[in-house]
């Protein structure tokens, strides 16, 4: 993004999560939990079958702050998440970002965090803080 950060400004994006990409983020994880692996376990659970991590889904706001708003240059200072209902494997997932405020005298920006599933159900929602490149604070 090259024009200032403004509040209300937002991106997003659109993803499905394969087996082979929770396999992936097992592996580098270190998140082996049977829910997302086995298909027993998944069918076992409440959820009747597999999920995808929290913290896969999650991360599609990470890309998206990263990449598009602000985009490069932006230090992640923290974010909050609550995950609201589960997300099965191939289930194409919207996560939005929203700039919630600026800070007056430096570049922290807030943004509040929203994914939700086809059906328009949130999924996960919560908020996260940033350091944005100076030059995108107007």
């Amino acid at each position: 993004m090259t024009q200032p950060l403004v509040v209300g400004a937002k991106a997003s994006l659109k993803k499905s999560f394969s087996s082979a990409d929770v396999e992936k983020f097992a592996e580098v994880s270190l998140d082996s939990n049977p829910i997302h692996l086995d298909e027993d376990a998944g069918k076992a659970s409440i959820f009747k079958q597999r999920v995808v991590h929290g913290a896969l889904v999650s991360s599609l706001f990470s890309a998206l702050l990263g990449c598009e708003l602000p985009g490069e240059g932006t230090i992640f200072l923290g974010q909050t998440v609550k995950f609201s209902a589960p997300v099965f494997l191939n289930e194409e997932i919207e996560a939005v970002v929203e700039v919630a405020s600026i800070h007056p005298k430096r570049p922290i920006v807030k943004f509040t965090l929203t994914a939700t599933n086809p059906e328009g159900a949130v999924v996960i929602s919560g908020e996260a803080t940033v350091m944005a490149p100076k030059h995108l604070i107007g």
